[in-house]
């Protein structure tokens, strides 16, 4: 106990030294919120140790920023600032040089170090049930001062279009944790649309996120922008987010005070360990739908409700079990990366009818526990990989817009990236096998990622991990396990899956887009 103690006494002083220093990353920088800078909309700020905006020759410079989809606002209704991102906010930003990056060009891209980013540097993500304890406990202190940090970047209270273009900027700090935790649910915020047929207006999912093409690419750039806010906060260079391999579990392994908390069923299924006191951001998100507006973080503290867990709590069978192998395996067979759906309505703004698409069965709304590869709807399913992990947690974990606020979320997603690198190594894929056609909202190869500054594609995020500084230990360079059992299992069970067939339209079940998205 002494040894661990005085362990615990040189990571918190080391981390402590770092806030000194550090302040971090989410929607707009500090710097560019004013009045005068929201109006001119240019966001080109001077980075540290330099005297010319964007850093200046061989570093950066400022740009026009060319959009390169415009994605339909036709039938939406209300705020469209997340639509052709970020151009609502600015339309001149910085192009950086090489391998820098960041807002001002005084970062280096992911994978890359040193004081002219012309360091390559590879990092491992490692299975947290494999971690020694010394280590779990440093990441969830490393969470602990992501709350305790504030960030560099700020989040706006309310909708631009009720700030007079600008003028009269309406934006709070907020801290590092927080951030990431707003950004989930601002990137799959409801907008209003004008129905059809009676006219009048509905609440939808305009997802910028989920249940199309981007659900990959996206999380895969906002694991990496967490991971690094979380080494620039401990002053960690070599931190990396842990992943828990759910497939094939009996129960929540890492529901225990020793990893990530268990469930205090006496107390409405509150967390119990570490992060008991953690509380829910934005889990008002339906009523500040109904009357236009964002979730902020101008709340007290004490008047969120805690984060609650009740793993394999739902009354439905099938959300009282975590995925099987034998479900990943049967993705991993599918060789498309995703298929537009049958019929594709605009305005249905969604992919989840997609057929024998990787991402759907990934993602969780194509059936792979039954082996169809067909929309979980015309199968009685419900939710199955991804999306089904989140109904298991029965909880914060359960709803879309307040998620991330649980750090199982973290640890689940790194599962679901590893997953997804295992599939680019075994295809060889290259970003030509993103689609650019009849896409949902913001889901196209080309469109700017909501609600990333400085901006990024889908496209660049479609790599092998290795091309962003980090890979997954156990797996080799065909995204095969390295352990022989497991190589053999695995490989059998991939070859030995029969071939998805799409469905035919005349097949369509009736209950298809009526299905619940996570419990939403």
């Amino acid at each position: 106990m002494i040894e661990r103690a005085s362990s615990y006494h040189f990571v918190l002083t080391s981390c402590l030294f770092a806030l000194l220093f550090h302040r971090h990353h989410a929607l707009l920088p500090e710097t560019c919120v004013s009045s005068d800078i929201l109006s001119s909309k240019e966001c080109c700020p001077v980075a540290s140790g330099t005297t010319e905006q964007c850093g200046g020759p061989g570093r950066g410079r400022c740009e026009d920023l060319q959009v390169q989809v415009m994605d339909v606002t036709d039938g939406f209704d209300g705020d469209t600032e997340r639509f052709q991102w970020p151009t609502t906010f600015f339309n001149r930003t910085c192009h950086c040089f090489g391998n820098f990056a960041g807002a001002d060009c005084g970062k280096c891209k992911f994978g890359w170090t040193g004081p002219d980013c012309d360091v390559q540097k590879q990092r491992i993500r490692r299975n947290i049930l494999e971690m020694d304890q010394d280590d779990v406990d440093k990441f969830k202190l490393y969470l602990q001062l992501a709350k305790d940090t504030v960030s560099d970047y700020m989040i706006p209270t309310t909708l631009y279009q009720d700030m007079d273009d600008g003028r009269n900027p309406q934006f709070n700090e907020i801290n590092v944790y927080d951030e990431f935790a707003w950004y989930h649910y601002y990137v799959a915020r409801q907008n209003l649309v004008q129905t059809t047929t009676n006219n009048t207006n509905i609440a939808v999912f305009a997802d910028f996120a989920h249940k199309g093409p981007a659900f990959l690419t996206w999380h895969r750039a906002y694991l990496l922008t967490w991971e690094r806010a979380l080494q620039e906060v401990s002053g960690d260079d070599d931190f990396t987010i842990p992943y828990w391999d759910w497939a094939g579990e009996d129960n929540c392994t890492v529901c225990t005070d020793e990893y990530l908390g268990g469930s205090d069923a006496t107390n409405n299924h509150t967390l119990t360990g570490f992060f008991e006191e953690w509380r829910t951001l934005c889990a008002d998100f339906g009523n500040l739908t109904d009357r236009g507006q964002l979730c902020t973080n101008n709340v007290n503290d004490s008047s969120l409700p805690f984060l609650t867990r009740n793993p394999g709590g739902d009354d439905r069978p099938e959300l009282q079990k975590l995925p099987s192998k034998e479900a990943v395996y049967y993705a991993l067979s599918v060789r498309d990366y995703d298929n537009i759906p049958h019929d594709y309505d605009n305005l249905q703004n969604d992919w989840k009818q997609s057929h024998c698409s990787f991402r759907n069965l990934l993602e969780g709304f194509a059936d792979s526990e039954y082996r169809t590869g067909h929309h979980v709807g015309a199968v009685g399913g419900a939710s199955q990989l991804h999306n089904s992990v989140h109904l298991y947690m029965n909880g914060t974990m359960s709803l879309v817009p307040t998620s991330a606020n649980d750090p199982m979320f973290l640890v689940h997603h790194a599962n679901v990236d590893r997953i997804f690198e295992k599939w680019l190594r075994r295809y060889n894929a290259s970003p030509d096998a993103f689609p650019t056609d009849s896409t949902p909202t913001g889901h196209n190869r080309y469109s700017y990622m909501v609600p990333f500054f400085p901006v990024y594609t889908n496209d660049e995020f479609f790599q092998r991990s290795e091309h962003f500084g980090y890979t997954y230990e156990g797996i080799d360079d065909q995204g095969l396990p390295l352990d022989p059992n497991e190589r053999a299992q695995e490989l059998m069970a991939v070859d030995q899956m029969e071939k998805c067939e799409p469905l035919s339209t005349s097949a369509e079940d009736p209950s298809l887009g009526k299905q619940s998205y996570w419990s939403d």
